[in-house]
Protein backbone atom coordinates (compact mmCIF):
# COMPACT_ATOMS: atom_id res chain seq x y z
CA UNK A 1 0.00 0.00 0.00
CA UNK A 2 2.58 2.37 0.78
CA UNK A 3 4.55 1.61 -2.12
CA UNK A 4 1.52 2.42 -4.21
CA UNK A 5 1.00 5.82 -2.45
CA UNK A 6 4.36 6.76 -3.44
CA UNK A 7 4.38 5.32 -6.82
CA UNK A 8 1.46 7.51 -7.32
CA UNK A 9 3.07 10.81 -5.81
CA UNK A 10 5.95 10.29 -7.46
CA UNK A 11 4.55 10.57 -11.14
CA UNK A 12 2.16 13.06 -10.20
CA UNK A 13 5.57 15.43 -8.79
CA UNK A 14 7.26 14.21 -11.92
CA UNK A 15 4.02 14.71 -14.27
CA UNK A 16 3.53 18.55 -13.42
CA UNK A 17 4.03 21.17 -11.19
CA UNK A 18 0.48 22.18 -11.68
CA UNK A 19 -1.72 23.18 -8.85
CA UNK A 20 -4.82 20.83 -9.52
CA UNK A 21 -2.11 17.89 -9.42
CA UNK A 22 -0.43 19.29 -6.49
CA UNK A 23 -4.05 18.62 -4.84
CA UNK A 24 -4.47 15.07 -5.94
CA UNK A 25 -1.64 14.52 -4.15
CA UNK A 26 -3.38 15.91 -1.12
CA UNK A 27 -5.99 13.93 -1.50
CA UNK A 28 -4.55 10.25 -1.82
CA UNK A 29 -2.43 11.33 1.75
CA UNK A 30 -5.37 12.21 3.44
CA UNK A 31 -7.54 9.16 1.79
CA UNK A 32 -4.58 6.74 3.30
CA UNK A 33 -4.47 8.56 6.54
CA UNK A 34 -8.66 7.82 6.85
CA UNK A 35 -8.25 4.49 6.00
CA UNK A 36 -5.24 3.56 8.29
CA UNK A 37 -6.89 4.79 11.13
CA UNK A 38 -10.35 3.66 10.30
CA UNK A 39 -8.28 -0.01 10.42
CA UNK A 40 -6.59 1.42 13.90
CA UNK A 41 -9.93 2.49 15.41
CA UNK A 42 -11.38 -0.94 14.40
CA UNK A 43 -8.38 -3.57 15.87
CA UNK A 44 -8.71 -5.67 18.44
CA UNK A 45 -5.00 -7.11 18.36
CA UNK A 46 -3.09 -4.25 20.79
CA UNK A 47 0.26 -5.34 19.02
CA UNK A 48 -1.06 -4.66 15.59
CA UNK A 49 -2.95 -1.98 16.74
CA UNK A 50 0.56 0.13 17.76
CA UNK A 51 2.14 -1.25 14.94
CA UNK A 52 -0.27 0.48 12.35
CA UNK A 53 -0.07 3.09 14.61
CA UNK A 54 3.58 4.38 13.51
CA UNK A 55 2.46 3.48 10.17
CA UNK A 56 -0.31 6.51 10.38
CA UNK A 57 2.68 8.57 12.23
CA UNK A 58 5.07 8.71 9.39
CA UNK A 59 2.17 8.88 6.95
CA UNK A 60 0.94 12.13 8.65
CA UNK A 61 4.35 13.33 9.05
CA UNK A 62 5.09 13.19 4.92
CA UNK A 63 1.52 14.43 4.30
CA UNK A 64 2.66 17.89 6.59
CA UNK A 65 6.14 17.57 5.09
CA UNK A 66 4.83 18.23 1.36
CA UNK A 67 4.98 21.90 0.31
CA UNK A 68 2.26 24.13 0.98
CA UNK A 69 0.95 21.57 3.11
CA UNK A 70 -0.87 24.10 5.69
CA UNK A 71 -2.90 25.57 2.98
CA UNK A 72 -4.71 22.06 2.48
CA UNK A 73 -7.03 21.76 5.46
CA UNK A 74 -7.84 17.34 5.14
CA UNK A 75 -11.26 18.46 5.85
CA UNK A 76 -12.50 14.69 5.25
CA UNK A 77 -10.54 13.27 7.99
CA UNK A 78 -13.13 12.79 11.30
CA UNK A 79 -11.28 11.04 13.70
CA UNK A 80 -8.09 12.71 13.87
CA UNK A 81 -7.96 16.48 14.71
CA UNK A 82 -6.22 18.75 12.67
CA UNK A 83 -6.18 22.51 13.75
CA UNK A 84 -4.88 25.29 12.14
CA UNK A 85 -4.13 28.87 13.42
CA UNK A 86 -5.92 31.76 11.70
CA UNK A 87 -2.74 33.30 10.25
CA UNK A 88 -1.53 29.85 9.40
CA UNK A 89 1.82 30.12 11.32
CA UNK A 90 0.37 27.03 13.19
CA UNK A 91 -1.22 23.92 12.43
CA UNK A 92 -1.91 20.77 15.51
CA UNK A 93 -2.98 17.48 14.71
CA UNK A 94 -3.44 14.97 17.63
CA UNK A 95 -5.29 11.61 18.44
CA UNK A 96 -4.90 8.75 20.71
CA UNK A 97 -4.77 5.30 21.52
CA UNK A 98 -6.23 3.53 24.73
CA UNK A 99 -3.68 0.66 26.04
CA UNK A 100 -5.26 -2.43 27.46
CA UNK A 101 -4.91 -0.75 31.15
CA UNK A 102 -7.30 1.82 30.21
CA UNK A 103 -4.66 5.13 30.06
CA UNK A 104 -4.75 7.06 27.05
CA UNK A 105 -1.67 7.77 24.72
CA UNK A 106 -1.53 10.80 22.89
CA UNK A 107 0.16 11.44 19.17
CA UNK A 108 0.60 14.07 17.48
CA UNK A 109 2.58 16.94 15.75
CA UNK A 110 3.32 20.32 15.52
CA UNK A 111 3.60 22.53 12.45
CA UNK A 112 5.05 25.92 12.91
CA UNK A 113 6.08 28.15 10.65
CA UNK A 114 9.90 29.08 10.34
CA UNK A 115 11.10 32.89 9.41
CA UNK A 116 14.03 31.67 9.23
CA UNK A 117 13.91 28.99 7.06
CA UNK A 118 10.97 30.07 4.82
CA UNK A 119 8.76 27.44 5.41
CA UNK A 120 7.04 25.23 7.89
CA UNK A 121 9.07 22.67 9.71
CA UNK A 122 7.02 19.95 11.44
CA UNK A 123 7.73 18.95 15.25
CA UNK A 124 6.70 15.05 16.67
CA UNK A 125 4.82 15.50 19.73
CA UNK A 126 6.06 12.95 22.93
CA UNK A 127 3.27 12.29 25.09
CA UNK A 128 4.46 12.81 28.81
CA UNK A 129 1.54 13.99 30.71
CA UNK A 130 1.93 10.74 33.11
CA UNK A 131 5.52 12.07 34.35
CA UNK A 132 4.65 15.85 34.58
CA UNK A 133 4.68 16.72 38.06
CA UNK A 134 2.77 19.71 38.74
CA UNK A 135 1.94 20.54 35.31
CA UNK A 136 -0.22 23.67 35.78
CA UNK A 137 3.28 25.47 36.35
CA UNK A 138 5.56 24.22 33.72
CA UNK A 139 6.65 25.27 30.45
CA UNK A 140 7.04 21.92 27.98
CA UNK A 141 7.94 21.61 24.92
CA UNK A 142 7.24 18.96 21.89
CA UNK A 143 9.49 16.17 23.27
CA UNK A 144 7.75 16.90 27.10
CA UNK A 145 4.15 17.56 25.96
CA UNK A 146 0.92 17.22 28.17
CA UNK A 147 -0.91 15.20 26.01
CA UNK A 148 -4.14 16.44 25.05
CA UNK A 149 -6.62 15.91 21.77
CA UNK A 150 -7.34 19.36 21.02
CA UNK A 151 -10.98 20.47 19.51
CA UNK A 152 -10.59 24.13 19.29
CA UNK A 153 -7.61 26.85 18.31
CA UNK A 154 -7.82 30.74 19.63
CA UNK A 155 -4.99 33.25 18.31
CA UNK A 156 -4.63 36.14 20.64
CA UNK A 157 -2.21 39.28 20.53
CA UNK A 158 -0.24 41.19 22.76
CA UNK A 159 1.66 43.53 21.49
CA UNK A 160 4.30 41.63 19.34
CA UNK A 161 3.32 37.82 20.82
CA UNK A 162 1.21 36.01 19.27
CA UNK A 163 -0.37 33.33 21.52
CA UNK A 164 -2.26 29.93 20.74
CA UNK A 165 -4.53 28.59 23.16
CA UNK A 166 -5.78 25.49 22.74
CA UNK A 167 -8.93 23.41 24.44
CA UNK A 168 -8.35 19.60 24.68
CA UNK A 169 -9.53 16.74 25.87
CA UNK A 170 -7.19 13.77 28.09
CA UNK A 171 -8.72 10.75 28.76
CA UNK A 172 -6.59 9.73 31.57
CA UNK A 173 -6.76 6.73 32.84
CA UNK A 174 -9.33 4.35 34.75
CA UNK A 175 -8.94 6.86 38.12
CA UNK A 176 -9.14 10.44 36.06
CA UNK A 177 -9.90 12.33 32.82
CA UNK A 178 -8.67 16.13 32.36
CA UNK A 179 -9.82 19.00 30.05
CA UNK A 180 -6.43 21.67 29.42
CA UNK A 181 -6.72 24.80 28.20
CA UNK A 182 -3.31 24.88 26.85
CA UNK A 183 -0.93 27.88 25.15
CA UNK A 184 1.53 27.39 22.57
CA UNK A 185 3.88 30.28 21.77
CA UNK A 186 6.78 30.18 19.21
CA UNK A 187 10.14 31.26 20.55
CA UNK A 188 13.04 31.37 17.99
CA UNK A 189 10.65 29.72 15.74
CA UNK A 190 10.20 26.34 17.63
CA UNK A 191 7.09 26.10 19.52
CA UNK A 192 6.92 25.79 23.46
CA UNK A 193 3.87 24.89 25.67
CA UNK A 194 2.88 27.16 28.26
CA UNK A 195 2.71 30.78 29.01
CA UNK A 196 1.50 33.01 32.01
CA UNK A 197 -1.02 34.71 30.89
CA UNK A 198 -3.80 33.77 33.08
CA UNK A 199 -4.59 36.50 35.55
CA UNK A 200 -7.19 36.56 38.66
CA UNK A 201 -6.15 32.89 39.00
CA UNK A 202 -3.68 30.78 40.33
CA UNK A 203 0.21 32.00 40.37
CA UNK A 204 2.43 30.89 37.56
CA UNK A 205 -0.59 29.55 35.75
CA UNK A 206 1.12 27.97 32.62
CA UNK A 207 -1.90 26.12 31.49
CA UNK A 208 -5.53 25.34 33.66
CA UNK A 209 -5.99 21.51 33.63
CA UNK A 210 -9.45 20.04 35.12
CA UNK A 211 -9.54 16.62 36.75
CA UNK A 212 -12.16 14.94 37.16
CA UNK A 213 -14.24 11.53 37.54
CA UNK A 214 -13.83 9.03 34.92
CA UNK A 215 -17.65 8.84 35.09
CA UNK A 216 -18.25 12.79 34.86
CA UNK A 217 -18.10 15.14 32.50
CA UNK A 218 -17.15 18.81 31.83
CA UNK A 219 -18.17 21.31 29.20
CA UNK A 220 -15.44 23.44 28.11
CA UNK A 221 -15.84 25.61 24.69
CA UNK A 222 -15.12 28.96 23.66
CA UNK A 223 -17.64 30.81 22.37
CA UNK A 224 -19.76 33.77 22.84
CA UNK A 225 -21.76 33.91 26.26
CA UNK A 226 -22.41 36.71 29.13
CA UNK A 227 -21.45 37.97 31.78
CA UNK A 228 -22.70 40.68 34.40
CA UNK A 229 -20.77 43.81 35.79
CA UNK A 230 -21.09 47.03 37.63
CA UNK A 231 -21.75 49.80 35.94
CA UNK A 232 -19.91 53.03 36.59
CA UNK A 233 -20.56 56.41 36.60
CA UNK A 234 -18.84 58.99 35.08
CA UNK A 235 -18.60 62.39 36.87
CA UNK A 236 -19.06 65.66 34.48
CA UNK A 237 -15.40 66.08 34.03
CA UNK A 238 -15.69 62.13 32.93
CA UNK A 239 -13.83 61.00 35.69
CA UNK A 240 -14.97 57.78 36.52
CA UNK A 241 -15.51 57.30 40.83
CA UNK A 242 -15.18 53.18 42.04
CA UNK A 243 -17.27 53.89 44.75
CA UNK A 244 -19.91 55.74 42.75
CA UNK A 245 -21.98 52.72 40.99
CA UNK A 246 -25.50 52.42 39.18
CA UNK A 247 -26.56 49.57 38.14
CA UNK A 248 -24.84 46.44 36.76
CA UNK A 249 -24.60 46.14 33.16
CA UNK A 250 -24.75 42.55 31.19
CA UNK A 251 -22.13 42.42 28.48
CA UNK A 252 -22.05 39.25 25.57
CA UNK A 253 -18.60 38.79 24.72
CA UNK A 254 -16.19 35.76 23.17
CA UNK A 255 -14.93 33.61 26.36
CA UNK A 256 -13.66 30.22 27.68
CA UNK A 257 -16.90 29.09 29.53
CA UNK A 258 -16.43 26.15 31.42
CA UNK A 259 -18.55 24.22 34.42
CA UNK A 260 -17.44 24.67 37.52
CA UNK A 261 -15.87 21.16 39.32
CA UNK A 262 -17.87 19.90 42.72
CA UNK A 263 -17.48 17.09 44.44
CA UNK A 264 -19.84 14.10 44.42
CA UNK A 265 -19.63 13.99 48.35
CA UNK A 266 -18.34 17.11 50.79
CA UNK A 267 -16.74 14.12 52.10
CA UNK A 268 -14.79 14.11 48.86
CA UNK A 269 -13.62 17.47 48.72
CA UNK A 270 -9.50 16.75 48.97
CA UNK A 271 -9.85 14.41 46.16
CA UNK A 272 -10.44 15.64 42.49
CA UNK A 273 -10.88 12.47 40.89
CA UNK A 274 -14.65 12.46 42.75
CA UNK A 275 -15.36 15.46 41.19
CA UNK A 276 -17.53 16.57 38.31
CA UNK A 277 -19.03 19.31 36.57
CA UNK A 278 -21.90 21.37 37.21
CA UNK A 279 -23.69 22.19 34.19
CA UNK A 280 -25.86 25.25 36.41
CA UNK A 281 -22.87 26.62 37.68
CA UNK A 282 -19.84 27.99 35.04
CA UNK A 283 -16.87 30.55 35.24
CA UNK A 284 -14.81 31.75 32.58
CA UNK A 285 -11.69 33.31 31.12
CA UNK A 286 -12.06 36.52 29.12
CA UNK A 287 -9.36 37.68 26.61
CA UNK A 288 -8.24 41.10 27.36
CA UNK A 289 -4.95 42.20 25.63
CA UNK A 290 -3.54 38.77 24.92
CA UNK A 291 -4.13 38.03 28.93
CA UNK A 292 -6.87 35.87 29.85
CA UNK A 293 -8.42 36.88 32.79
CA UNK A 294 -10.72 34.37 35.38
CA UNK A 295 -14.47 35.39 35.51
CA UNK A 296 -16.25 33.47 38.12
CA UNK A 297 -20.68 33.10 37.62
CA UNK A 298 -20.64 33.72 34.08
CA UNK A 299 -24.59 32.96 32.36
CA UNK A 300 -23.81 30.03 30.25
CA UNK A 301 -26.35 30.04 27.63
CA UNK A 302 -27.11 30.40 24.16
CA UNK A 303 -26.95 34.50 23.82
CA UNK A 304 -29.10 34.42 20.64
CA UNK A 305 -31.81 32.95 22.75
CA UNK A 306 -34.17 35.17 24.83
CA UNK A 307 -33.87 34.85 28.88
CA UNK A 308 -37.20 32.99 29.56
CA UNK A 309 -40.07 35.35 31.08
CA UNK A 310 -40.50 35.26 34.28
CA UNK A 311 -43.81 35.59 35.64
CA UNK A 312 -44.87 36.37 39.31
CA UNK A 313 -47.22 34.21 40.55
CA UNK A 314 -48.73 34.56 44.00
CA UNK A 315 -48.19 31.75 46.57
CA UNK A 316 -50.07 30.47 49.62
CA UNK A 317 -47.28 30.03 52.21
CA UNK A 318 -50.25 28.82 54.67
CA UNK A 319 -53.88 28.43 54.49
CA UNK A 320 -55.93 31.34 57.01
CA UNK A 321 -58.28 29.41 59.58
CA UNK A 322 -61.67 30.62 59.58
CA UNK A 323 -62.65 31.76 63.17
CA UNK A 324 -66.34 30.21 63.77
CA UNK A 325 -68.79 33.47 64.84
CA UNK A 326 -69.41 33.01 68.59
CA UNK A 327 -72.75 31.71 69.16
CA UNK A 328 -75.11 34.75 70.70
CA UNK A 329 -76.07 33.47 74.25
CA UNK A 330 -79.97 33.00 74.94
CA UNK A 331 -81.19 35.63 77.61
Amino acid sequence: MRKLLLGFIGFLLVGSPLYGQRKEIFRAFEDSIIHLHHEILNERNAVMRYQKNEKLLKRVEDALKLRNSINYGFDSVRTISILTSPDKKIRVVTWFLISENGTHEHYGFVQAYSSEAGRHIVYPLNDSWQKIVNPTTQVLTPESWFGALYTQIIQTKDEDKTYYTLLGWNGGNVFSQYKVIEVLTLQHDKPVFGANIFRNYAKRTMRVVFQFAPVGRLNLSYEKQSFTQKREKKHKKGKKSKNDMSGPDTLQVQMIIFDRLVPMDEHLQKLPQYYVGEASLNDAFIQQHGKWYFKPDVIGRNPDRALPVYERKSQTLYKPVKRQPTPKTQP
